[in-house]
């Protein structure tokens, strides 16, 4: 990737470039969705509840589940809802529910979505995001009318971190990685996507809009305005 490029000119993207890519790859959690959400059911949401169920302090059961989370960090079942409702003990669907007020899109995300469209760009929502999330999460945006295809990692069973998940991905899409962007938030993934041949690679500097920016070590954007020419700007 070449990313002296990327930042030399007004957009994070030039006008050249964008015509030389034809698939974009976009990670759901952080990138076009509100990280507030999930740093909410994890931190708050999930330990409150796990401390009903068990009867156990509050304190005590965020230890708990940071101890998982540590374990599990990176690998499939971490973003798995059945691996936490069995390793917890109770079906945390109805938790995940109760803040579904609280899911959105990050600025500027939806006008980015429509401006793809109308490039004929392949759209793909690559997420290591577990069905019932996703389908939750799309109750509140309807994300799934907005891309062409939703490819989630629980379906070959690897994640984003994994070489398989992009083996898998490439045979799904048929995406050529010289012509593809992909944007995530996490650096470990887009260092995956880049092994994987990905040419573009962009991640995030604010995940969620509670919490202030954070450093890359991928070019890096704050609002999709950043990402193309103002001049097609929606």
């Amino acid at each position: 990737m070449n990313q002296k490029t990327l930042h030399g000119s007004t957009s994070l993207i030039t006008t050249g470039q964008w015509s030389d890519i034809r698939w974009v790859l976009l990670d759901m959690d952080g990138t076009l969705l509100d990280l507030c959400y999930d740093n909410a059911f994890w931190r708050e949401q999930l330990p409150l509840a796990y401390s009903l169920h068990a009867q156990i302090p509050l304190q005590q059961a965020k230890d708990e589940i940071e101890q998982i989370v540590h374990q599990k960090y990176g690998q499939l079942e971490w973003y798995s809802i059945d691996f936490w409702s069995s390793r917890l003990g109770f079906d945390i669907r109805p938790a995940k529910a109760e803040l579904k007020h609280m899911i959105g899109f990050r600025a500027g995300a939806l006008a980015f979505l429509k401006w793809l469209r109308h490039q004929n760009k392949h759209i793909i929502l690559a997420t290591n995001a577990h069905p019932d999330s996703i389908a939750l999460k799309n109750t509140q945006t309807d994300l799934k009318t907005l891309v062409d295809r939703v490819l989630h990692a629980h379906e070959p069973g690897a994640p984003k971190e994994d070489p398989a998940y992009w083996q898998w991905l490439q045979r799904q899409t048929g995406f050529i990685g010289e012509q593809t962007l992909f944007i995530d938030d996490s650096d470990p993934i887009l260092d995956s996507a880049l092994t994987a041949g990905v040419k573009y690679c962009i991640g995030v500097k604010t995940p969620s809009s509670a919490s202030s920016a954070k450093e890359s070590r991928y070019p890096a954007f704050d609002h999709f305005q950043e990402l193309y020419p103002v001049q097609h700007l929606l």
